[in-house]
Formats: structure tokens, C-alpha cells, sequence
């Protein structure tokens, strides 16, 4: 008697995990659009959340899954952010011609060389959304909620340079300079967002020019 051939599984399609990260970013950036259009107009303070998902089309239920309140809407994903700067770190080190250590110069070579990734990726961000910036410059609870992101700029900067051999006051040193170097170059860049790149590197200039 023939065995019997094995039932096959059915293959997952290759692609079904990237059309449901397409969709993901999509349902995103219309909450994202639709809130920065009526913060535009009404003001941050007087719109709600229910106007957000009433413009965006989209749930309560389904803005809670993306943003934790309607401030997150004009910032970027943390995490994001985080990994940028962990991928920068780390190809910077490899670069470096020394370990990184409890040498403070080569720690912040490193740093800068993160802060300045980042410093482009924000800067494509700011074109693409000038008016979130004016909000943030308007408002009181995004400027803090600006401030919160920076500081976790440096804890990330911070875990990654540990990761990446150095000591960790020399690590934690040098985050607080690198991101104090990039605060400097977005509040002269304000009005320029494009600029950001070149203003936070004449910040890192000024500091090693010391």
C-alpha cells in the first residue's frame, strides 16, 4: 500500500508582515495629518482627542494603540529614535581607532558621530512638518514634552556607548555634552530647521576647538 502523502502547511504569503507594517505606518500618519491640521487651526489646547479621531477617521480604541495622548501625535516614536542612535554608536565605534574605554576624547568622537545621524534624521522630519514645529515652539506642555525626548536622547546615547565598551561615568559624560551640543544647534536651527545638521556640528566644533 502507497503511503499516504503528507498534508503540506500552507506557506505564510513572504509579504504579509510588511503590508501590515504599511498599514500600521498609514493609520499613523493620517492621525498624525489630521492632528497637526487642526492644531493649526484651532489651537493645541482645543482640540481633543475625539476631534483627532474624528478627522482621521479612525476609533478612540485605534488612537490609543499608536499615541498615549494627543502631545505624542507631534513627536516621533522614542524608540525609533533610540534604535537610530544605538545602529550610529555602534558603526562609529567600530570605526574608531581605539577602544572606547575610559578615554573621554574617544567616547565623545563616538558620540558626536551619533548625535550628528540623528541630527539629519530630525532635520528631515522638521521640513516634512514645519508647522509641528511652530507648535512646539508655541506651547508650553510640547516644550516640555521636547525636553522629555532629549533626555531620553541621552539615556540612550548613554546605554549605548556602555554597550559599546565604554566606562560608565566617561559614557554617561559624554551623553549629557553630545546631547547639550545637539539642544545648542536646534534652538539656532529653529527657524531653519533644515540647518540642523551644520548647527549642531558647529556646536560640536566650538567644544573641541576648546
Amino acid at each position: 500500500m502507497t503511503a499516504p502523502h503528507p498534508t503540506p502547511h500552507p506557506t505564510p504569503h513572504p509579504a504579509a508582515g510588511s503590508v501590515r507594517e504599511a498599514k500600521r505606518t498609514e493609520t499613523r500618519e493620517a492621525i498624525r495629518q489630521a492632528a497637526v491640521v487642526l492644531f493649526a487651526e484651532h489651537g493645541f489646547d482645543q482640540v481633543t482627542v475625539t476631534d483627532i479621531t474624528r478627522a482621521s477617521g479612525v476609533a478612540r480604541s485605534t488612537f490609543f494603540r499608536y499615541f498615549p495622548d494627543k502631545a505624542e501625535v507631534l513627536f516621533e516614536d522614542d524608540s525609533a529614535s533610540h534604535l537610530l542612535l544605538a545602529k550610529a554608536v555602534a558603526g562609529a565605534a567600530r570605526a574608531a581607532e581605539e577602544p572606547l574605554g575610559d578615554s573621554f576624547g574617544a567616547v565623545m568622537r563616538v558620540a558626536r558621530a551619533a548625535i550628528l545621524v540623528l541630527a539629519d534624521s530630525k532635520a528631515i522630519q522638521a521640513v516634512r512638518y514645519p508647522v509641528r514645529e511652530q507648535l512646539i515652539a508655541e506651547t508650553p506642555q510640547l516644550q516640555a514634552c521636547s525636553l522629555v525626548k532629549e533626555r531620553g536622547y541621552t539615556d540612550a546615547l548613554d546605554a549605548a556607548l556602555v554597550e559599546q565598551g565604554a566606562a560608565p561615568l566617561v559614557a554617561r559624560q559624554a551623553a549629557h555634552v553630545a546631547t547639550a551640543c545637539y539642544d545648542a544647534g536646534y534652538t539656532q536651527a529653529f527657524s531653519s530647521p533644515e540647518t540642523l545638521p551644520e548647527t549642531v556640528a558647529a556646536a560640536f566644533e566650538r567644544l573641541f576647538a576648546l
